[in-house]
């Protein structure tokens, strides 16, 4: 019940961060009820997961925003393999792959664990890592990049099931993750 009260303030909050920083005239338009139902829908679709799933066991699990600070925890010392995206705000491809990194997320369930990393405010990693273009696809396993494993450039979701399968990642079956 936490996570819930939790997860519905934090969407409540990101809702109207939006609205502040729109339009005045466009703020106005919206009436209360479209609001609450783009809450809902936003509810529906796993919305603020990005803001708070990783904290509360009962949400879903969602795509983590890894970074300078947290990359060690989040990827370097996780028990399962992690497939990190390292994507920036003013890349267009970038942006096709965003939808890809949740459908992998839900696909592979415990099997892996997917963070995206933005560019520009970690540039220790990117150099660390050897970034050159965007997005770039990096596969960590026991607190190493997996050898060959840095791909760069948007690929589908066939192709991004074959660049897993290729390291040895394969979706469980679905009956064996909730919904």
């Amino acid at each position: 019940m936490a996570c819930t009260t939790a997860c519905t303030s934090e969407i409540s909050a990101l809702a109207s961060s939006r609205r502040s920083a729109a339009p005045a005239a466009a703020a106005h338009a919206r009436p209360a009820a479209s609001l609450v139902r783009l809450q809902q829908r936003s509810r529906a679709q796993g919305g603020a997961r990005r803001l708070s799933a990783r904290r509360h066991s009962t949400c879903v699990r969602a795509v983590l925003d890894a970074t300078e600070a947290n990359f060690e925890e989040e990827v370097l010392k996780s028990k399962v393999p992690v497939l990190v995206d390292v994507w920036a705000t003013w890349c267009g491809p970038c942006k096709l792959m965003s939808p890809m990194m949740d459908w992998a997320e839900k696909e592979y369930g415990a099997a892996l664990k997917v963070t995206k990393m933005e560019a520009d405010p970690n540039p220790a990693l990117v150099e660390e890592y050897k970034v050159y273009g965007l997005p770039c696809f990096l596969l960590f396993r026991d607190g190493a990049l997996v050898e060959g494993s840095r791909t760069e450039g948007a690929m589908s979701k066939k192709g991004l099931q074959e660049y897993l399968a290729k390291h040895g990642i394969s979706a469980p079956a679905k009956s064996n993750y909730a919904q």
